[in-house]
């Protein structure tokens, strides 16, 4: 069997590397999500910010559990959807959730859970589509998630937005996909 390009294993990888080098170096955390460097001007750390931010992870168990997520999940959402429409997802998913966070939310934020939300929500989505009876086990995790918030200990802008997002990007492929 010849073996495949993934998205999701690259990312897996990339955010354990960069992780680990947070743990080592806590100025790596001066990356997580928030308008400091935005309230600067300046543009180039932004910039950084908004790519680092996806891979940074609070601890050892979070790396492990949304690293175990994203391997069994997020593998089987990048081959419905081809590793390319794959990557475009996740880079769309960070810009609409880098706004988002930014005019909503005052927290600094770390976010690749944020996007097991969005593929949680398409996967939920795709599966309801094909009459997946399995969806209804998703909506109650997506509804978890979400309340979530009410424990105080993370945002509830972060969950829910990368859920709408998820399922805003089903129906673009969706409608792409149609052929009137």
């Amino acid at each position: 069997m010849k073996a495949r390009f993934s998205i999701t294993n690259l990312l897996i990888i990339i955010s354990i590397i960069f992780t680990f080098i947070s743990f080592q170096n806590q100025e790596i955390l001066n990356f997580w999500l928030n308008d400091y460097f935005l309230s600067q001007n300046d543009y180039l750390r932004f910039f950084i910010q908004i790519c680092f931010y996806s891979f940074l992870h609070w601890w050892i168990m979070h790396l492990v559990f949304n690293s175990l997520f994203i391997y069994i999940f997020w593998n089987q959402v990048e081959e419905i959807i081809w590793w390319k429409l794959f990557l475009i997802f996740f880079i769309l998913t960070t810009l609409f959730n880098t706004i988002f966070i930014l005019l909503f939310s005052s927290w600094n934020t770390i976010w690749i859970s944020g996007f097991c939300m969005a593929l949680l929500s398409f996967y939920t989505l795709k599966l309801y589509e094909v009459k997946n009876t399995e969806y209804k086990w998703w909506i109650t995790a997506i509804i978890v998630n979400i309340l979530i918030w009410f424990s105080g200990s993370i945002s509830l802008v972060w969950h829910l937005f990368w859920a709408i997002f998820g399922g805003i990007y089903y129906l673009i492929l969706k409608i792409l996909k149609s052929p009137n």
